[in-house]
């Protein structure tokens, strides 16, 4: 029996012969099995928390370099999965729900509204529903945020590659290719993540860590012990200070009103907070001496 007969799944690189970088084509091939290693296992959970996929290697073949791989499925002994076997529907549902994701990523060069994730999400539920493997079906769907994560780490394996360059994953429902175009920018993440934005302007103290001397970047300041990055809008203080008519340096601290944008996931959870100063009312000169008199008074 060859080795694509016994696999569950392989993978292949089409590639120009005495082309230059060579190491792309493994790069790509070993970032991607982990990848896979990752998705599968989120896609697990889906089904049981309990079960855990392990890839194995079954053969590698030269010319374009085809990998393939095989499940084995290391058991549970948790009495909600039906005596029947298991190990097969769960090892086709994750060569099914790769197809399908990388399916999904086929002619997009980004994901642009949440209904897209949605309809992903519903698809990779149905597979796991169609695999009937538990006494109650309580399939849940793979969380947003990892959904996304998955499909970034994807698309991110086959940017190695060079023009040219063909990537595909082989399995029973057929060769797909890989969209080696498609890529997701942080600012895109959030947005699909976020259900809801609470916005509030505040007057704040703001420690300098780093200023942006250039007027190109974020300044790095310091809020709660923590570093954020902040724009600043205040146009006019911009102006002086970037004629060096305002002296301020790393260890001053600025007195601003600030605008304050959180981001909230559909778990009201913070995704990300963005602040914007809009006004800078003064500047508070680092104070060493001021600093050790505190320290003594502590002791």
């Amino acid at each position: 029996m060859s080795a694509s007969l016994r696999a569950d799944f392989g993978i292949e690189v089409d590639f120009k012969r005495g082309s230059e970088a060579p190491s792309r084509v493994f790069r790509t091939i070993s970032e991607l099995i982990e990848a896979f290693d990752t998705f599968d296992r989120d896609l697990i959970h889906s089904i049981d928390v309990k079960i855990e996929p392990v890839m194995l290697l079954e053969d590698i073949e030269s010319g374009s370099v085809r990998t393939w791989l095989t499940y084995l499925l290391r058991g549970t002994d948790d009495e909600a999965l039906k005596n029947l076997d298991w190990k097969k529907a769960v090892g086709a549902y994750l060569v099914k729900a790769k197809y399908r994701a990388i399916k999904f990523l086929e002619d997009k060069t980004q994901i642009s509204n949440r209904s897209e994730i949605k309809e992903l999400e519903r698809d990779l539920l149905e597979l796991a529903q169609e695999t009937e493997v538990k006494h109650i079906p309580t399939y849940s769907p793979i969380p947003r945020p990892k959904l996304i994560e998955n499909l970034d780490i994807l698309s991110s394996a086959a940017h190695h590659l060079t023009e040219g360059d063909k990537l595909f994953y082989t399995s029973p429902d057929g060769k797909i290719p890989f969209n080696l175009t498609f890529n997701i920018v942080p600012d895109a993440i959030e947005d699909l993540l976020t259900k809801e934005v609470i916005t509030s302007t505040l007057e704040m103290i703001l420690k300098v860590k780093k200023p942006d001397y250039l007027g190109e970047s974020m300044w790095e300041l310091k809020h709660e012990q923590k570093t954020v990055q902040v724009k600043i809008l205040d146009t006019d203080w911009l102006y002086r200070f970037q004629n060096r008519d305002v002296d301020i340096r790393p260890g001053d601290s600025i007195r601003a009103m600030v605008k304050v944008k959180t981001s909230y996931d559909y778990d009201n959870e913070v995704i990300n907070v963005h602040y914007t100063v809009e006004k800078v009312i003064e500047i508070l000169p680092y104070n060493p001496s001021e600093q050790m008199k505190l320290i003594e008074h502590d002791n």
